[in-house]
């Protein structure tokens, strides 16, 4: 793995923050490593892996700072040179199979030659070999290519149909009777990268009334949301959100949040998708019975 790249399919990686560290590493003067590019440049990438597997006669793996994955991004970010780059990572695959920074490193090459499947196969790998592992070079690895599988599978943005502006009607329930009808506004956007979705809700005299920021958490396979209500007093609520795909444009959330006394609550949500609306269904339980009860309709429909 190589950090500070900037190839397309890792922007805004930054909601995964517990794996930024990760994209820190930066290449630093080695001497083998300069010796191999000096032999590329002279003689073919072939020449060059036949050095390093003259002149190295250390064994030790030596992470992101080892000679191989250190010249296989510089031959990527350099020389954009992908096909080298490729034989270096696969040579280092070879070297240090049981380690996991080499099959992420070569899925990054292939992520940026195109070939989706391929790196797939090699992060799925990465993270297995990451996962067996306590040492804080694989913590680092287990969660960059979980970040990376998770762009691939696009669940950063599974709630990209929310994407614009919406009307919003809201009726609310006590028990089986309807106790109060509410309409407002939704606008909601993706940041560049596609990874933070902000939704911003306006009454119907156009103040803002409340926000909501989501983003993806890679490790724990969970959405992260921070609800901000401009009359609450006490600020933002957050909360953490398990989606589940039940087919037929229809998903079911499993949220979870603590409230301020530090009690556990759960919110169970049911979303059907159509071409040009949205029906949220909130199920709530009370204090005395396990039973879900709808407690809020929201029909979303997109704004001409």
């Amino acid at each position: 793995m190589r950090a500070q790249s900037n190839f397309k399919w890792i922007v805004g990686l930054m909601l995964i923050s517990l794996c930024s560290t990760v994209f820190g590493q930066d290449v630093t003067e080695n001497t083998l490593q300069d010796q191999l590019y000096k032999e590329y440049k002279a003689k073919g990438i072939e020449q060059s892996i036949k050095m390093y597997q003259k002149l190295d006669t250390d064994k030790t793996y030596n992470g992101f700072q080892e000679p191989l994955n250190m010249l296989g991004y510089r031959l990527m970010m350099e020389d954009k040179d992908l096909e080298a780059a490729k034989k270096v990572f696969e040579a280092q695959i070879a070297e240090y199979s049981d380690q996991a920074n080499p099959y992420d490193s070569y899925a990054d090459v292939l992520l940026e030659m195109g070939n989706n499947a391929e790196a797939k196969k090699n992060l799925q790998k990465s993270v297995a070999l990451a996962e067996k592992s306590s040492t804080d070079l694989d913590r680092q690895i287990f969660g960059a290519s979980k970040a990376k599988l998770a762009k691939l599978d696009n669940k950063h943005k599974m709630f990209d149909f929310l994407d614009g502006t919406s009307n919003i009607d809201i009726t609310n329930y006590d028990g089986d009777k309807v106790a109060n009808q509410n309409k407002m506004h939704s606008e909601a956007s993706y940041d560049e990268g596609g990874n933070i979705l902000t939704i911003n809700f306006t009454n119907q005299n156009n103040d803002i009334v409340g926000k909501r920021i989501v983003v993806y958490d890679a490790v724990e396979d969970q959405y992260d949301m921070a609800f901000l209500n401009t009359t609450d007093p006490l600020g933002i609520r957050m909360s953490h959100i398990k989606v589940k795909d039940l087919g037929n444009n229809k998903m079911e959330l499993m949220e979870s949040y603590v409230d301020r006394k530090g009690k556990e609550h759960q919110v169970r949500h049911e979303i059907m998708k159509n071409d040009e609306s949205v029906e949220w269904v909130i199920f709530e339980q009370s204090e005395n019975s396990k039973n879900w009860e709808k407690a809020t309709v929201q029909n979303f429909s997109k704004s001409k």
